[in-house]
This record gives C-alpha cells, structure tokens and sequence, in this order.
C-alpha cells in the first residue's frame, strides 16, 4: 500500500467501527488506492479475549466492517453484509500493529462479493473474511448519507 497514492474515505459520527463520536467504539478511519481499503489497527486491553490475545468478536467486526467498505468504494452504494465467513489462522496480540484490507470481488446483481484479511506488520495472514454484501435501496442510502462526513 503506497500511502502517497491514498485516499481517505467518508466516516460516520455513531458507528461501533468508524464513529468518531462513538465512546466505545473503534474510531477506524479506511483509505483505499483503488482496488483495496484499508485501515490500520492497534488493539487496546479491553478487546482481550484470553492471555492477551484479541477477542474473535473483534476481528470478526473488522473483516465486516471493511468489506462494507470496499464495495462502497468501488461502487459509491451503502450496504450492509448478509453472510461474513470468518477464518482465524493465527491470533492476534495485544499491542501490536495489524493491517486490515478489504476487496470488492464481483458484482452479482443483488449480492456483491467481497473479501477481507489482516496482517502484521511482516506481511503474515492472521485472519481472512469472505462476505456477500446487499447493497441498500436509493432510499435507504439517502437517509443514511446525513450520518456519515466527507473525508478530512
């Protein structure tokens, strides 16, 4: 990922992931360089399932919220995730730096397709997400756009 060629993409005020006004939330901002998001994750004490390694829960929240994500991006439509396959591969720790990715993978008229995975800073997979997005109504998308602010 070259960060010169990145672009910051919109965030919401509430959202668990991206809200900035959320007090427990993640406060996750997302970039993409075209074909895949990402965002960066250190995870805090509180997200600890067992002996410093992070809750499934919240990795499995991460892959979601990314591929939402990356289909936004690649299309400029809100959706929401109707399946979210979650494979741990290796855990994650307490302290340390993760790369998240997102990418949108095909469009299936009703359904889209996306996938997701973290990594550590070595380039190691920990975790990967298959998802089936449904992307909302023009309706649906309009009352939604007043929660989310344009990039910094």
């Amino acid at each position: 990922m070259d960060q010169a060629i990145l672009k910051t993409l919109p965030y919401s005020r509430n959202c668990f992931v991206c809200g900035i006004d959320n007090p427990r939330g993640l406060k996750r901002r997302f970039t993409s360089d075209g074909a895949s998001v990402f965002t960066e994750f250190i995870p805090e004490p509180w997200m600890v399932g067992y002996e410093n390694v992070i809750h499934g829960g919240i990795i499995s929240t991460l892959l979601d919220e990314i591929v939402v994500w990356a289909a936004y991006d690649r299309t400029g439509r809100f959706s929401v995730t109707v399946e979210l396959n979650v494979r741990f591969l290796k855990p994650l720790y307490l302290g340390q730096r993760y790369i998240v990715e997102g990418r949108f993978l095909e469009d299936r008229g009703r359904i889209w397709l996306t996938e997701a995975e973290i990594r550590n800073p070595e380039d190691v997979l920990l975790a990967t997400a298959t998802a089936k997005v449904f992307p909302l109504s023009e309706e649906k998308a309009a009352a939604l756009r007043d929660e989310f602010q344009a990039p910094d």
